[in-house]
């Protein structure tokens, strides 16, 4: 059975073959799309076009199509139930998200990640988007003559990178029940890796324990506000200031040997990091409350990951170990 993965995003389309046997899976083909940077250009009918021209690479009969939907249109919430039925885990999530979703449960679609059974209980990530945003995608689908088997979360689909996904959920001992006048400090941590996922326009926060996704943050911060920042600073176009990105993009951790120049343009994209980390440190200081989390350290990925010292200048802003 042969997969393939769309991933429709603010600046390309990035999609993905996977060929299925008996024995393995292998990646057999991967290419992107770049959208048309002219704000002039309406990019829904790019968009279309390419996915029409996905149609005629496929059989619809022995082609599985996943669909990525874009998780500024998902709330995850982590919640523990007192029972591990998946089905009955469903049926109470419309209830136990009712006060946490900014949007009206009655025109959303529900689904849940178990992510461990503890005792009796079972801790899930529990998911919801609005009903419209769904339909919207599918229909894009639909419209481009394309049969969607999966539309999958952004966040949940990157997890699959890191987790175990084929295993079960594991299940371990039921935890100690604390006392009223027990605090924060004395109750046990859990242990969190940090996932920071830099796209173009948004970035994704994820938070893991024992290589289960346990947490999500949206972010409206990406590659382009460095891009941007380059194009007021030189007055160039934004296609030429993205290729200067793509290309030259650094920070440097000493200026005692570096031109002035170099110095101008380190300084542009650090200033530019400084206001990016205190949105992580806000998300980061959201997981240390929800989950009194004990910090295993922050992996990053994605384009806007490739900027040059930027994971030794990130450690340096959160106090927290930082690698690709």
């Amino acid at each position: 059975m042969r997969s393939v993965g769309i991933d429709i995003g603010s600046s390309s389309i990035k999609v993905v073959e996977i060929l299925a046997t008996n024995k393995r899976l292998s990646v057999v083909k991967f290419f992107e799309h770049p959208l048309g940077l002219n704000p002039a250009f309406d990019p829904e009918i790019e968009i279309l076009d390419f996915l029409k021209s996905l149609t005629h690479s496929y059989d619809a009969n022995s082609t599985k199509i996943v669909l990525g939907l874009k998780q500024d249109f998902i709330s995850a919430r982590f919640k523990t139930f007192p029972f591990q039925d998946r089905l009955k885990i469903l049926k109470s999530l419309p209830f136990e998200l009712e006060e946490d979703l900014p949007f009206s449960t009655e025109n959303a679609i529900f689904d849940a990640k178990i992510c461990r059974y503890t005792g009796n209980q079972a801790e899930v990530l529990a998911l919801a988007s609005p009903r419209h945003r769904i339909t919207g995608s599918l229909q894009r689908a639909k419209d481009s003559g394309l049969d969607v088997h999966i539309l999958s979360s952004e966040a949940v689909a990157l997890a699959n990178c890191i987790e175990d996904w084929a295993d079960a959920p594991p299940a371990v001992p039921a935890l100690p029940i604390l006392s009223e006048s027990s605090d924060l400090d004395s109750s046990p941590k859990k242990p969190i890796q940090i996932l920071i996922h830099i796209g173009h326009t948004r970035t994704l926060v994820l938070a893991f324990s024992e290589n289960k996704l346990v947490g999500v943050r949206s972010l409206y911060w990406g590659a382009k506000n460095v891009i941007d920042g380059i194009v007021r600073k030189y007055e160039i176009p934004f296609i030429e200031a993205s290729k200067e990105f793509q290309t030259k993009a650094f920070i440097l951790l000493n200026k005692d040997q570096a031109s002035y120049d170099q110095i101008v343009f380190s300084d542009i994209i650090s200033n530019q990091i400084k206001e990016f980390s205190k949105e992580l440190r806000i998300a980061i200081l959201e997981f240390q409350a929800e989950f009194n989390a004990d910090f295993q350290g922050i992996q990053i990925s994605g384009g806007g990951a490739q900027i040059q010292n930027l994971n030794a200048f990130l450690t340096t802003q959160l106090d927290l170990p930082v690698n690709r």
